[in-house]
């Protein structure tokens, strides 16, 4: 059988529509809650032979085309030697928040790589166990996402301290965007000699910057960094909530599939991406995840739409899946009937 995702992902024809979910392995499944039960998240992240077993669980479950490696964008913080926990209810926290070059240029640099081994320990597990159609995907977030955990030492709402050091400190931002770049660059490129044969960058908080501020500071790092790892393998970027970055993504490579969160119809999605009327851009997405706490006639009607919208707008260069990560309170069962539509789909019907 092909493997429709890589296929699709490098704009060639398939015949089976690939299908996969964000977050797919673990908290809305009973089987990750009975191994979370006894470990806390990140020793879970740090353990390459149950990062691996929660991995596959999904695909024992359900017909998927893709593992996504069980992980987190923020171990790369925790390399550099941030410190990291979870707080129930109230997300990471990282400590001592990073307010000044001293700051930046104090972290482990030199080490970091060395520490996330476990990364690639658990994706070689995954990759001698995963069915021949299946791809396995490795991920990291983005260079300006990760930096405003480090800097804000957690979530915020007006990333107030991360604008401040980019608005009065500039160098500094700069070297540490930058300097997360050529790391993510390092650390994919780890995962995909352990066997990643597609990488997805998680740009979640970009949208919190102006498009002058996206343009001149973070898109050209990102940018190539993106287009770097495209000549390896498959890439694909979510550039966060909206439509708003969006516009200024039009200069990407075609090459990139560009992951659509569900408040933007794919058709405009494609519209702004397109450089030009011949050229269609491989989106990912666009189901709203929350959908899934529906009926079922809901779900396969929902699912519909965006199959449809998909038809339409990429023909055929699409990839199905939730337009953000899969949430707690989904029904496992529901993940079933948006399966089913997505095998019985026909194209322009």
């Amino acid at each position: 059988m092909e493997q429709a995702l890589l296929n699709v992902a490098r704009r060639k024809k398939s015949l089976r529509y690939p299908l996969w979910f964000l977050r797919q392995a673990g908290r809305y499944l009973p089987e990750y809650q009975k191994i979370r039960g006894d470990h806390d998240f990140l020793s879970l992240c740090r353990n390459p032979e149950l990062a691996a077993e929660i991995t596959l669980q999904p695909l024992l479950r359900y017909d998927l085309d893709a593992a996504i490696i069980f992980s987190d964008i923020l171990v790369i913080p925790f390399a550099l030697g941030q410190q990291l926990s979870f707080v129930k209810n109230h997300g990471p926290h990282l400590s001592p928040p990073l307010l000044s070059t001293r700051d930046i240029q104090g972290l482990a640099w030199d080490k970091a790589l060395g520490e996330l081994t476990f990364v690639a320990e658990a994706i070689a597990l995954v990759a001698g166990r995963i069915k021949p159609h299946q791809c396995l995907i490795g991920f990291a977030g983005a260079p300006f996402t990760v930096a405003t955990y480090m800097i804000e030492g957690g979530s915020s709402k007006s990333y107030a301290e991360t604008k401040r050091l980019l608005f009065n400190s500039k160098t500094a931002f700069g070297e540490l965007i930058e300097r997360l770049a050529s790391l993510t660059y390092a650390y994919l490129e780890m995962q995909i000699a352990a066997g990643a044969q597609t990488v997805m960058v998680f740009d979640s908080w970009a949208g919190q910057l102006s498009s002058t501020d996206y343009r001149e500071t973070i898109l050209p790092h990102t940018k190539n960094l993106l287009e770097q790892l495209s000549s390896k393998v498959p890439v694909i970027y979510f550039p966060g909530q909206g439509s708003e970055r969006l516009y200024d993504l039009a200069s990407l490579s075609s090459d990139i599939v560009v992951a659509v969160d569900w408040r933007v119809p794919l058709h405009r999605a494609q519209k702004i991406l397109s450089q030009d009327d011949k050229t269609t851009r491989v989106l990912q997405g666009n189901l709203e995840p929350t959908v899934l706490v529906g009926s079922e006639q809901l779900v396969r009607s929902r699912v519909r739409q965006v199959l449809q919208e998909a038809w339409q707008a990429c023909r055929g260069q699409h990839i199905f899946n939730v337009g953000h990560g899969l949430i707690p309170e989904v029904n496992p069962e529901a993940l079933q009937w948006v399966i089913a539509e997505v095998r019985e789909f026909v194209a322009g019907s």
